[in-house]
């Protein structure tokens, strides 16, 4: 039978998740799965742990590489990919047992090439509890137009994050989308391109609990924040700005993103203590945007900016 479904985890030193989480794959009732565990240089034990997984599963296939970042590893993930359709997963986190099933459904049913999904989180001592975001976008499975879909995504009704949504693999390879080497942030520009990519998209219902459980970590990626964070949004910022504005007519959208953006970016610099030149430089970039509606667009986007701006009062009162 030809494999309906690849599924590519990048892995890199979480062996104390790793086998819950392949599982929570493994046990999906939809079987015609290719997982691939991409092993990016792995130093505590996960390398050994994924050759165990696979010896365990003829559906698992196991790539060992050195370390180049998560971005890599899913490139390279994709690049084995034999599916009709890809599934990016993040190898500490969790799904419902249909999820794939349900996703596969979606997009055939309706002959669709992008299908996302939602989500909570749950912390290090499996504490669950909801997340704001997302939800109420998705109480009724349906179409939506592409442009409409982005906007949702630009201003956080919708998730950005690769593992959110399953879609159709020749939609990213016949673009050819790739995943930013080296860059924090990198979905957030590759999924815009795989939405105006596709031909349908849509939204799956969220029935008795969403489908995707992320594992918040405080040694995770995004929890340890250095300057290259700060560096890295505002280099995805202006590429997904790029995107949005050379492929559809979304402003206002872009322009609650773009402030969002660069609000998390003047906290990112004010944490890892930033120069005073990158300071002016952020604030000359949030100003550009600032307007009663932007800020008022969210409680999020509210309070982004009051923190912003006492922060900028205490400095220039002092």
């Amino acid at each position: 039978m030809k494999t309906k479904v690849s599924v590519i985890v990048p892995v890199y030193n979480v062996v104390n998740y790793l086998q819950q989480s392949i599982d929570s794959i493994l046990n999906q009732t939809y079987n015609n799965l290719q997982i691939i565990l991409v092993d990016d240089g792995s130093t505590d034990g996960s390398s050994q742990l994924v050759d165990f997984i696979k010896d365990q599963d003829n559906r698992v296939e196991v790539i060992h590489k050195k370390n180049e970042g998560l971005s890599e590893a899913r490139n390279i993930g994709l690049s084995f990919a034999k599916g009709e359709y890809v599934y990016f997963f993040d190898s500490d986190d969790l799904v419902e047992n249909n999820l794939i099933e349900d996703a596969v459904n979606f997009l055939e049913k309706n002959m669709a090439d992008f299908v996302t999904f939602t989500h909570d989180f749950f912390d290090e001592s499996d504490q669950y509890y909801q997340g704001q975001v997302n939800n109420s976008e998705y109480k009724v499975s349906r179409l939506v137009s592409n442009e409409e879909l982005i906007s949702r995504l630009l201003v956080g009704k919708v998730r950005v994050s690769a593992w959110s949504y399953v879609f159709r693999k020749k939609i990213f390879t016949d673009a050819g989308i790739e995943f930013q080497k080296g860059k924090k942030y990198e979905d957030n520009d590759t999924t815009p391109l795989i939405i105006l990519a596709s031909r349908r998209s849509g939204i799956l219902q969220s029935k008795s609990k969403p489908y995707y459980h992320y594992r918040k970590r405080s040694s995770s990626i995004t929890g340890s924040l250095t300057k290259s964070n700060y560096y890295d949004l505002i280099s995805i910022t202006n590429s997904v700005e790029q995107i949005i504005k050379e492929n559809t007519n979304i402003s206002y959208e872009l322009d609650v993103y773009c402030l969002n953006q660069y609000l998390s970016a003047f906290r990112i610099l004010k944490i890892v203590h930033g120069e005073k030149k990158e300071f002016s430089k952020i604030n000359k970039m949030i100003r550009q945007y600032l307007s009663i509606k932007l800020v008022m667009n969210s409680n999020k986007t509210l309070i982004k900016f009051f923190y912003w701006i006492l922060w900028n009062f205490n400095v220039y009162s002092k």
